[in-house]
């Protein structure tokens, strides 16, 4: 028995005379979700009683916080769906009994700036109902979503590859697997949707990113001093914060009058040999001023894009970040500046276009003429055309099968 362990059980030991369990246990509380074999069924009677001149979708989410791109998103195609004829259910999934207490609206709406209008919101999963489609949002929720028969149609909201989060250990499989459970996929993106379709043999229809045009707007830059944004999210491993860091350092040694802009998370506990600041994290309406008063916004993504980079286009800024098919599907050579994972590297490139200003200038004006090709209201009209279509097929195949049984 190695001594990690001896420890460990000695620990475990000591702590049960007093009553309490390691936390392990209770950590492991959120994962039996996975062997879950309570099956909400489909109810005739429901089916029967349902609303046939609106459809119904309902969505699985976790607990929406401050700062969620992800949750934003969500929130936005909701809304626009809801504009075109569609109405929503949104299941608050946090792997308990939920809070009552808690005013998800008024969150929403503080949060993302959006009003949830006639859409319905709920605390728990255990307040799900019928509904003509439902909607996984994570890879906790396809597990709920697999269960919940109650319903025509199943989607997978996908906006990352989930199982790149984690170690290649269980959690890394728990997320995986969710892939093979036949939902069609609404992807964020050409990568996610061919990655999903080609591996896992998911039906897939990607949107592309927007922006919102009241919100981004391009400024020009008020003064002369060399300043990069960098979006900073050292929770967030898939962000590389780490490495963002190494090559800001390393720039401020060849550029020493650089200034760094730190938003995303508050950087409380750290200190950096460069002059910076740390805006922690912002309102989207303040984020725009920040990015066009930047000459580059440093933007790092180890598995799918966040919205960013389409938003410091749009507020023109010019968006640095690494390679890779995960990127490549939005960012080029043309709209954007795109480096390998060397920082060293990293801050040899970012000095360059610093001390040449004229081939800066012709990256913003290339990612502004880029990003305005796209409106949210476009994308998300394709979503809702996969959503209905959808739906009208299982309702066909559904009355099909219901025929033969009457056979």
């Amino acid at each position: 028995m190695g001594i990690k362990t001896s420890a460990r059980l000695l620990l475990e030991k000591i702590i049960g005379k007093f009553g309490y369990t390691m936390v392990r246990n209770h950590e492991l509380e959120k994962y039996r979700v996975v062997i879950d074999e309570r099956i909400v069924p489909f109810r005739n009677e429901d089916f029967q009683n349902r609303e046939e001149n609106q459809y119904t979708v309902s969505w699985i989410m976790p607990p929406p916080g401050k700062g969620s791109g992800g949750h934003m998103t969500l929130f936005r195609t909701i809304g626009i769906l809801s504009d075109l004829g569609l109405h929503h259910k949104i299941y608050i999934c946090d792997g308990g009994p939920g809070d009552p207490s808690v005013d998800w609206r008024g969150a929403v709406k503080d949060f993302y700036g959006v009003d949830l209008k006639k859409n319905e919101i709920y605390p728990s999963i255990s307040d799900m109902t019928y509904s003509d489609a439902i909607v996984a949002t994570s890879w906790y929720t396809a597990y709920v979503a697999r269960n919940f028969n109650n319903c025509v149609s199943k989607f997978y909201f996908v906006q990352d590859f989930e199982p790149f989060f984690f170690a290649r250990g269980s959690e890394y499989f728990f997320a995986e697997n969710t892939y093979r459970f036949g939902f069609r996929g609404i992807t964020a993106g050409n990568w996610l949707a061919e990655k999903l379709h080609d591996e896992y043999g998911m039906e897939t229809q990607p949107f592309f990113f927007a922006y919102d045009r009241n919100i981004h707007i391009a400024r020009k830059k008020e003064d002369n001093r060399n300043r990069i944004f960098c979006y900073a999210r050292p929770n967030t491993e898939r962000r590389a914060f780490e490495m963002a860091v190494l090559a800001l350092e390393a720039l401020a040694r060849r550029v020493p009058d650089v200034e760094v802009v730190f938003a995303g998370q508050k950087l409380e506990g750290y200190h950096f040999a460069f002059d910076y600041r740390d805006l922690g994290i912002l309102r989207i309406e303040e984020l725009s001023k920040v990015y066009s008063q930047c000459d580059m916004c440093l933007v790092l993504s180890m598995t799918n894009l966040s919205l960013l980079p389409m938003e410091v286009m749009a507020s023109g800024s010019v968006v640095v970040s690494n390679q890779g098919e995960n990127n490549s599907w939005l960012l080029n050579d043309q709209n954007a500046i795109l480096v390998d994972t060397d920082p060293l590297s990293m801050a040899k490139t970012m000095e360059y276009y610093l001390k040449h200003k004229e081939e800066l200038e012709k990256r913003r004006a290339e990612g502004l003429a880029y990003v305005k090709q796209f409106t949210w209201e476009t994308e998300i009209r394709k979503v809702y055309r996969f959503i209905v279509e959808s739906i009208e097929a299982d309702l066909i195949n559904l009355k099909n099968k219901r025929t033969e049984d009457d056979l």
